[in-house]
């Protein structure tokens, strides 16, 4: 008898090392992976601040979470097509339209192309205070632009082949009939390519003295910037012209896409890329709400007197 409990009592302690070993954390399954949105977007909409602003809410009310990388449009179509976004956020109408000719984009349930535009806010011409081109009393945007260039003024371009460099280069089309980016001629030595970002172009512009075009959004973060005016030498000179309306538009990313190598751009094998769907049309959905335009309404009131984006 003794020799049976002596033996159940053996048995009972292996049994009890088996399930502990078993319930090891170690070799549990790990939590569940966070959803997450890739967006591939233009340097004004971060460095305005509004994606940080929209994040926190986006995340709460959808449970993703979502990773920005932020790049002037052309770059950041560009990232695109190399599979490394679910959905672009940009604002170059032209490149955008090619994105999806060249099938990239797709049509999100519920919405009538793959060209979804949103919201807009405007360009604005900044330059030295003291304005020696006069653009400030120039009948329009595009008599600014010809004092700039007819007094060999200073300007900084971004140079980048994004959305406001596009804008601007049809702005000195339209004043000097350039077809052809200034920076290309000798002639217009006074016009300095840059291949940087917006806040970038701005010191630039600060410390030099010159002229830039920008997205007012990131001017007035910068102005009114927490640790103080980083563009002290700036002031708005030009803004509210037509041809300076900027809008903002989302397109979804063709799973189907012909998605090419970042290198040496060739054609991906089929099957290399993996696009999240479900991520996009939840950022597109969430984006064109009734909530995210309350938000985006109201980004920029309390700390410009003024919102800086305008929802369509």
């Amino acid at each position: 008898m003794k020799k049976l409990t002596s033996l159940a009592l053996v048995l009972l302690l292996v049994l009890s090392l088996v399930t502990f070993v078993a319930c090891d954390p170690a070799d549990t399954p790990s939590a569940e992976e966070p959803k997450v949105v890739r967006i591939s977007t233009t340097t004004s909409v971060n460095d305005s601040g509004l994606m940080a602003y929209l994040q926190p809410y986006f995340e709460a009310d959808t449970g993703y979470k979502w990773e920005i990388a932020s790049a002037g449009t052309g770059a950041a179509i560009k990232s695109a097509k190399y599979g490394n976004a679910d959905v672009i956020l940009v604002h170059s109408k032209s490149q955008e339209e090619a994105f999806v000719a060249d099938g990239f984009g797709r049509v999100v349930e519920g919405y009538s192309a793959e060209r979804i535009s949103f919201m807009y806010n405007y360009f604005v011409l900044v330059g030295p205070t003291a304005d020696p081109a006069g653009a400030k009393n120039a009948t329009g945007v595009k008599a600014a632009f010809s004092s700039i260039a007819s007094g060999s003024h200073t300007f900084i371009s971004r140079g980048d082949k994004s959305g406001t460099h596009t804008a601007e280069l049809k702005l000195w089309d339209s004043a000097l009939g350039l077809t052809n980016d200034p920076a290309t001629s000798a002639t217009y030595d006074w016009y300095v390519s840059a291949g940087q970002g917006m806040g970038a172009c701005l010191t630039m512009a600060n410390e030099q003295g010159a002229y830039c075009l920008t997205d007012k959004a990131t001017f007035l973060s910068m102005k009114n910037h927490a640790e103080g005016d980083k563009l002290p030498g700036l002031s708005i000179l030009f803004e509210q012209d037509d041809a300076m309306k900027n809008t903002y538009s989302m397109i979804a990313v063709n799973p189907n896409a012909p998605f090419i190598d970042s290198v040496t751009g060739e054609a991906l094998p089929e099957g290399t890329v993996t696009i999240d769907t479900e991520a996009a049309n939840v950022f597109i959905n969430w984006m064109t709400s009734t909530r995210a335009s309350e938000l985006i309404a109201q980004y920029g009131v309390e700390q410009y007197g003024q919102a800086l984006f305008t929802v369509m």
